[in-house]
Order: C-alpha cells, then sequence, then structure tokens
C-alpha cells in the first residue's frame, strides 16, 4: 500500500515538474544539464586532487576524536570526549538495534552501494514541490562520512559542494569495507546529543546500560535522534521524542522487522530516561575535573555542539602548578576540620573511599590573575568522583559579612569618609510584612560609636546595616552588579550583611574591582580556541569595566588591608603569609557558610566551606577562624615559586590627614587630641571633613588673659543658653539640649542659633533621634525655605554631643523652638547610620 502510494506520488510530482519544463527552451534545458554535470565532475576532481579523506584510516577511528584542552603552559591536560564507552561490535548488539536505524534512516542500505538513487529522486522531487530544502538523501554511509570528517569535506552542508565530496568518501567506503563493517563503524561514531558518541555512549548516557542491553523501546528511542538529537532530546523534549520514537518503531512494524504487537507494546512503554548523564569512569586520572567541566560549559554556550563535531584545540588559563596547590590545601583544611582542630565535629567525615553519601563537609577554592581575570585553579568540591557538582561556579550560598566592602565602597563613593562615626547599638527595623528585624553582630555585644574603618575592620553587623540604609540598598545592589555579582541581591536591610546568596567564583571576581583599584575583570577560563588547520574560532577578550573612583577604591583596599593585619582576618598574618593582602571574612547564621575573599596586588582568591545541605560546622564557626587560614596557607604557597608584588601606589585623588580619633575630624595644624595620639587617615580629595581643635584654641592663641577670659565668658554663655533651653524644652515637652558636662564634635562654622540636642527616645520609636533646635523663625516654616549657608552649615560640619553612651544618630531632624513648626527629616549628618 504504502509502495503504490509512493508511485503515485512520484507520477504527480513528475508530471508536474514535465509541465514545468515545457515553457523552457531546449537549448536552456542542455545548457543547464551541461553546466551541472560539470560542477559535479570539478567537485569529484577537486576531492581527487586536495585529497580526500583516506578511508583505510576509519577502521582505527576511536569515536568522538575529541576537543583537547591545553593549560597555560601549552600541555594537554584534558579532553571533552563527554562519556566513556566502548566500542560495541555489531554482533554483541541484539538485532532490533541495527534495524531500527535501518528502518528509519537508511531502509535499502543493503542494496545500494552508498548512494541510493531512489531516495536521490525522492529527495529531489520533494525539494522542488516545496521550493525549499525539506528531505535529505544521505544514506547511513554517507552520514558515516560526514560524522567521520566533518573537518574534511569542505563546505557547509546541504549545498552541492558538500553533498558531491560526501557522495564521493561514501563510495570509497563502500569499496574497503563490507556492509556490516560500515553499519558497525556508523553505530559507534554517530552523535546523540548530551555529548554522547556512539551507541554504547548513548545507552549509557540516557538509560545507564549498554547498548547490549538494551530493549525494543530504548533502541527505537536511539535511532530517532541522530536526524536531530537537540530536536529530539528526551530531557528536554520528551514528548517530541516519544513521537518520534513511536515513528520508529511503526517503520520497523512495516518493514517487518518486528512485529505489529511488539511495535505496539513498545510504543506503550514510557521514555524512561535518566535524569542526568553518568560520570566519567571512576578509573580515570583526571587533572582539574572541575576546571574542564566549567570550560565545557562555556564552550558549549559559545560554540553548541560544535565542540564535539569539529575537534578543537582550547588554550585555557588553567596553572596546574596552582590547581594542584588549591586542591591540596582544601583538603589539608577540611581534614583539619574533621579532625577537631577547631572544635568539636560531629558531622560526616570523608573516606576517599566508595562513599554511602557525599553529606561530609565541602569546599571550594577560586584563585584569578586580577589584571585579566584569567581563572588560575578552581576547585569545586572535595571529591571529583564523588560529586561532580562544581561548587565553585554553581552553589549559590548566602555571602555573609563577604559582601560588606560593597556597602562601605557605596558609602565612600557617595562622600563618607573612613574616620566617621557610626553607632554600633541595638537596632530594630519594622519589614513590609510587619516583621520587625533586629540585626546583631558576632558574639552578641555592641561598641557604641566607631568608625567606619573600624567597623568593617571588626565586621560588625549592626552598623552595616545602618549605613547601607542611608547610602540606599540600590546603590549598593548597583556598584555589587558592575563589579560582576550576578546573583540577585535581594532588596531586603539584611542583603547589607549578605542575605544575598552568590557563587565562589562570582564573589571572588567582584573582588577585582577593589583589587585593579576600581577596575572590575570578568573571569575568563578560555585564551583562544583554533581549529585542527589553526584558525582562531573564539578568542574572548579581556572584559574590564571601571566601577570605582581610584581613590575610593584604594581606600576600601586600605582597611580591608587593616582587616587582614588587624582584625576579622588575622589569621592569615598567623599561618605566615606575610605580603601585602587585603580581604574580608564572611559568615553565615549559625556557621553553615564560612568565607574568605582577599587579594594581593596580582591575584584574588576567594575560599568557601560548608556542607551541601546547610548546618553549622562547628559550634560558634566563623570565616576568621576557619576560612582565612587556608587562604593564608593558599597564597604563602603560591608565593613561593611566585615574585612577591609590591603594595598598592597610592593613586591621585587620596589625601592622608591627622584625625582625632574621638570625633573623626582632621585635626587643625598644631592641635591635639581631647584625649590619646593622633591618627591618620586616608580620605577622597574634596570629601575630607571639616578640622576641629578638641582640646580648645591652638595653645599661642590662649596663651593672653584675654583671650583666656574670651573662652571663659564663650564657656558662662553657653551654659546660660543651656538651661534656658532645657527649661523650655521640659516645658514644651521637647527634645532636652547638652548638658554641660558634653562636648562638641564639629566646627566653629555652624551659626550659633543652632543647637544639637542629647538623645530622646519618644514611646513610638524604636530607636533614639537626634534633633537640631532651632530658634523659631518666620522663615523656617518650611522645608525649602531653610537658608542656604545655614543648610550647608548643618550638612558640611554638623555639631553632634558624644555622650557616653553615644546616642544613635542614624535618624537627624530638624526643628525650631515654635511648636507648630514643620520639621525638616533626613538631613545627613557626618555621622551617619550603618
Amino acid at each position: 500500500m504504502a509502495g503504490a502510494e509512493l508511485r503515485a506520488g512520484v507520477k504527480r510530482a513528475t508530471a508536474r515538474v514535465v509541465a514545468a519544463l515545457r515553457h523552457v527552451r531546449p537549448r536552456h534545458l542542455l545548457l543547464a544539464n551541461v553546466i551541472v554535470w560539470l560542477c559535479v565532475a570539478l567537485l569529484w576532481w577537486r576531492c581527487g586532487i586536495a585529497g580526500c579523506p583516506k578511508v583505510e584510516r576509519l577502521a582505527a577511528y576511536q569515536p568522538g576524536g575529541a576537543t583537547i584542552l591545553l593549560d597555560r603552559n601549552g600541555q594537554e591536560f584534558a579532553d571533552l570526549s563527554p562519556i566513556d564507552h566502548d566500542v560495541v561490535a555489531l554482533a554483541d548488539l541484539p538485532r532490533h538495534v541495527p534495524d531500527a536505524f535501518l528502518a528509519v534512516e537508511d531502509k535499502r542500505f543493503y542494496e545500494h552501494n552508498g548512494v541510493d538513487l531512489r531516495r536521490v529522486g525522492g529527495a529531489f522531487l520533494a525539494n522542488i514541490r516545496a521550493r525549499s530544502y525539506v528531505q535529505g538523501f544521505s544514506t547511513i554511509t554517507m552520514q558515516l562520512a560526514r560524522n567521520v570528517w566533518p573537518q574534511r569535506l569542505p563546505g557547509r552542508e546541504r549545498t552541492l559542494q558538500r553533498k558531491v565530496l560526501e557522495i564521493r568518501v561514501a563510495r570509497e567506503i563502500e569499496r574497503k569495507f563490507t556492509k556490516d563493517e560500515i553499519l558497525e563503524l556508523y553505530l559507534n561514531n554517530i552523535y546523540f546529543g548530551s555529548g554522547a558518541w556512539g551507541i554504547d555512549a548513548a545507552a549509557r548516557n540516557y538509560f545507564g546500560k549498554p547498548a547490549s542491553e538494551l530493549r525494543l523501546s530504548e533502541a527505537a528511542l536511539l535511532a530517532a535522534m541522530p536526524k536531530s538529537p537537540v530536536l529530539y532530546n528526551p530531557r528536554r523534549y520528551p514528548e517530541r521524542a516519544l513521537e518520534r520514537r513511536n515513528l520508529v518503531l511503526a517503520l520497523m512494524a512495516e518493514q517487518d522487522l518486528v512485529s505489529d504487537a511488539s511495535a505496539a507494546e513498545s510504543s506503550s512503554v514510557p521514555l524512561n530516561v535518566r535524569r542526568d548523564p553518568p560520570p566519567r569512569r571512576e578509573d580515570e586520572v583526571r587533572v582539574a575535573p572541575w576546571f574542564t567541566e566549567a570550560v565545557r560549559r562555556v564552550l558549549e554556550d559559545r560554540l553548541g555542539e560544535g565542540v564535539y563535531t569539529s575537534r578543537l584545540v582550547v588554550h585555557t588559563t588553567l596553572d596546574p602548578s596552582l590547581q594542584r596547590l588549591a586542591e591540596r590545601q582544601l583538603e589539608r583544611q577540611l581534614d583539619r576540620i574533621e579532625n577537631g582542630l577547631y572544635g568539636l565535629y560531629e558531622g560526616e567525615r570523608y573516606t576517599g573511599g566508595a562513599p554511602e553519601s557525599t553529606r561530609y563537609l565541602q569546599g571550594a577554592v577560586v584563585l584569578m590573575e586580577a589584571a585579566t581575570g584569567d581563572v588560575l585553579a578552581l576547585v569545586g568540591g572535595r571529591d571529583y568522583s564523588h560529586s561532580q557538582f562544581d561548587r565553585a561556579t554553581r552553589a549559590r550560598r548566602q555571602a555573609g559579612s563577604a559582601f560588606k566592602p560593597f556597602v562601605y565602597a557605596a558609602a565612600l563613593a557617595q562622600g563618607f569618609v573612613a574616620s566617621q562615626h557610626i553607632l554600633d547599638d541595638t537596632l530594630r527595623m519594622e519589614l513590609p510584612g510587619g516583621e520587625v528585624w533586629e540585626p546583631m553582630n558576632y558574639g552578641g555585644d555592641f561598641k557604641g560609636f566607631m568608625t567606619l574603618r573600624e567597623a568593617l575592620v571588626e565586621s560588625r553587623n549592626v552598623p552595616a546595616v545602618r549605613l547601607a540604609q542611608d547610602v540606599g540598598l540600590a546603590n549598593v545592589e548597583r556598584l555589587a552588579r558592575r563589579a560582576g555579582i550576578r546573583s540577585d541581591v535581594p532588596d531586603v536591610p539584611s542583603a547589607a550583611i549578605g542575605s544575598g546568596a552568590v557563587t565562589p567564583l562570582e564573589l571572588t571576581a567582584a573582588y577585582t574591582a577593589f583589587a585593579n583599584l576600581g577596575t572590575a575583570v570578568r573571569p575568563r577560563l578560555v585564551e583562544r580556541v583554533v581549529d585542527g588547520a589553526g584558525t582562531i574560532v573564539w578568542q574572548p577578550e579581556i572584559e574590564a569595566q571601571r566601577v570605582l573612583d581610584p581613590a575610593v577604591a584604594y581606600i576600601v583596599t586600605d582597611i580591608l588591608r587593616d582587616a587582614v593585619d588587624r582584625g576579622t582576618g588575622r589569621a592569615i598574618r598567623q599561618v605566615g603569609f606575610g605580603a601585602a593582602a587585603a580581604g574580608k571574612t564572611g559568615t553565615t547564621n549559625d556557621g553553615t557558610d564560612v568565607w574568605f575573599v582577599g587579594y594581593t596586588p596580582d591575584l584574588v582568591a576567594g575560599v568557601w566551606m560548608g556542607f551541601d545541605v546547610p548546618e553549622p560546622i562547628i559550634e560558634g564557626a566563623n570565616g576568621g577562624q576557619l576560612a582565612a587560614p587556608l587562604w593564608g596557607r593558599l597564597m604563602a604557597a603560591v608565593y613561593e615559586d611566585r615574585p612577591t608584588p609590591a603594595e598598592w601606589a597610592a593613586p591621585g585623588g587620596v589625601v592622608e590627614l591627622p584625625v582625632d580619633p574621638a570625633t573623626g575630624l582632621v585635626l587643625v595644624e598644631g592641635c591635639r587630641p581631647e584625649a590619646g595620639a593622633p591618627v591618620t587617615e586616608l580620605f577622597v580629595a574634596g570629601d575630607e571633613p571639616a578640622s576641629v581643635c578638641p582640646a580648645g584654641t591652638p595653645a599661642r592663641e590662649t596663651r593672653g588673659v584675654f583671650a583666656r577670659l574670651t573662652a571663659w565668658l564663650e564657656r558662662t554663655w553657653q551654659r546660660a543658653l543651656h538651661v534656658l533651653a532645657r527649661h523650655i524644652g521640659s516645658e514644651d515637652e521637647r527634645p532636652i539640649p547638652p548638658r554641660e558636662e558634653e562636648r562638641y564634635i564639629g566646627t566653629p562654622r555652624l551659626p550659633r542659633a543652632v543647637e544639637v540636642a542629647d538623645p530622646v527616645v519618644p514611646a513610638d520609636s524604636f530607636r533614639p533621634q537626634l534633633r537640631i533646635v532651632i530658634p523659631a523663625l518666620d522663615s523656617l516654616r518650611r522645608p525649602d525655605s531653610l537658608p542656604g549657608d545655614t543648610l550647608r552649615a548643618i550638612t558640611d560640619s554638623l555639631l553632634l554631643p558624644v555622650p557616653s553612651p553615644a546616642p544613635d544618630t542614624a535618624r537627624l531632624r530638624i526643628d525650631t523652638l515654635s511648636p507648630d513648626t514643620v520639621p525638616i527629616d533626613t538631613i545627613a549628618p557626618d555621622t551617619s547610620s550603618r
């Protein structure tokens, strides 16, 4: 029946072609025939002259002919033969396996000599009828030629040139090999998608069994795939794959290769494919396996299936010696933790043998070149044979305090200064859903007022939250994203202390913005890709972007150097790494994740440790205790065979000035702090705070009797004003002005009419406020009517009292002494919330 329908279809198509040809002049038709046959002859001759592939080599051919990976020294360390498999003899396969392929791909395989002329005619008519290429005529032998030598056959697919050359090679194959040998070679070399070359690889990939054990329904599914391994991938498009599998079964029944009952029964069977491809064989020694798989994903995204069909040479950024160091140092630190060096460890232990589970402690390491972004080493876990999951590039875990540098960088970029005071004290914040959140510091204590520098060096949580609120979380998120954080930064206050989940690779890469003093560089694993002829197929450029003012990045780096020298990262110095280094620890709730991300002038490295299913590592685990020592030992080992770089040079726009530690303000020349010794601080030029002389006017100005009398009268007048203001404030339930024993931070530039009040804790508020009390003036009844000089004085050099314990200055209100005056909210003082 089917044959009669085919013959009728051919007759109808032929009649249409003949009708169309009646309008063509004979001489034009003759000329067209001559041109076509001349082209075919030339192409056939070209293959002979240029050198078609020598088909004798086909017998020794190994499937895949995989793309190879070279390290940065030019040495091969891996290939991208995706699935390990054996070449299967045709005699070892169930008969329904080759029959399924013959039914759908080449039913007259045993009848033709490499080219099925009947199929060529049918395809020709179908394409004319559709006026496009809708049907091919490739036989199994032609497909074998195409799959084995894709580069040795010039021209694009579906062109006359390519088809003529395929036919030429197919005829050569038919002369050199028997039909069974050709079919065996075909089954072992055809591509099935997901990196699987050959029938045995496909069987293991999709069904977890060797090809010799394939059932009829499974063989039919595999036979359905070579036409388009992507479109008929059963994992991605199961309905489409099921439909084509059943078509193969119907064709097998139609051609009497199986019974109708067997075909019907197999058609009712679900696909039952494995969810994930199997890992490589455990007995294979692999170098940098997670790095290799990361490169594979990059190439697949860029080049698609051509990674497996084009036999490429990939020059990568891998430094094999640094890779071995990273793997060794990670394993040693995990062993120390499991052996109780840092406290009682109660989790599962890694034994190295065949695991019952992989719930033991894991880790990840990323090592990059700061200037280029080249990834020199990448460790995605503890044992690749146990778990192929890449924790370095694919595991998103909360960053904890390792995210804080982006908060402080955003603040400095807005004009905040490192000497600025910020409050570390109880903070309650009402979230959109009505829930109240109280951030806590590690250890649960508070330290009152402290500088931004000290808050970051000591990794205080509450100041970071306050500062992010003042800076604006949107600005912090924008900076982090430009630096290289691709994961979402949640729009919640806790984002300031790292509640957002990131991968070790992206967080490490984002720190290049600090290491390069403002220039962030995207990570790069591939330097270039070349084909068999040496032509560059792809050469990714170094992607660098200026995201911070160099002066701001330098100050952040200087603070993070302090974090390494005397802050939460001081374990780095304790394990013996003494070169220039900066970085930040990270710890999440209950010590489930510990981080250290840091850098030297030429390298950036990040380490993470934790369980795949989050749970505390040990009691009190933190990044400074567990991750920083690993980072320090790794970098010490790295620089044993690498020149130690010089310190970062201060860029233009950075000024260093003496500061009063009690106030954070710059000391006037000749002045001394009220207590202790002055400290030096770095500032972006133009952002320096006001100058002050806390201990009074300079000595040379207070020696005279007149000067001392003037100072006494000033203090007496201020005391009188304070008493009066206290009385008025208590009567009107207004904020109480400062007591006389309190002192001011600031500058005499602030108008004398402005007084700063003590903290008041209203009953309807969850934190103290400071209020500036200004005598009642009609011109101050609206916020926009505040005199410009006064507003500038307030925002530039605000006088603030510093009682002990220090108040919360996160919120500032400016009121007049007149009860009906509208308050002016949220004028940012030099002391800010974090």
